[in-house]
């Protein structure tokens, strides 16, 4: 499922670009035919390789976030339904891997202006919804602009 999302994040991002947005995949595993997969295939920007897992404790508050298999895939229905979506898309979908941390995505601002927006996967297959993404992001580089003004903005880009 990260990589459906993975997908439709970089689908859009002529947007990113627009804003001045850098995207990066972060990884927290380095499985050499997984990313061969992966990258440029579903994401083909900048790939890091978390090997400390910084960026997935930050999203835990210091904690990796983690569920089993069973209890936070298998018995639930929001991550089952998390799966048939990014399976509609037509993403190859495999259980290589780890399996167990969730993810998140964080929009970090310019210089020491510290994170502005930060998504954490609560349900396996959990994404950022693009408006809030775009939302933020827009606020970053137009912070002059009021919500009133952005919002028709951003509902186009959906």
């Amino acid at each position: 499922m990260c990589r459906a999302e993975a997908h439709q994040l970089y689908a859009k991002k002529p947007i990113f670009d627009a804003l001045g947005v850098q995207l990066f995949a972060v990884l927290h595993e380095q499985i050499e035919s997984e990313l061969k997969d992966f990258w440029p295939r579903y994401w083909g920007g900048v790939v890091l390789f978390d090997k400390s897992m910084e960026f997935y404790k930050a999203l835990g508050g210091g904690n990796l976030l983690k569920d089993r298999f069973i209890s936070g895939f298998l018995f639930n229905p929001r991550a089952i339904a998390n799966y048939k979506r990014a399976k509609a898309m037509g993403v190859e979908q495999n259980f290589r891997g780890e399996g167990e941390i969730k993810g998140g995505l964080f929009i970090v601002g310019r210089g020491k202006s510290g994170v502005a927006y930060q998504f954490i996967e609560r349900n396996f297959g959990d994404w950022a919804p693009l408006a809030e993404v775009f939302e933020i992001c827009y606020r970053l580089q137009n912070p002059q602009e009021s919500q009133s003004e952005l919002l028709p903005s951003i509902q186009q880009w959906d």
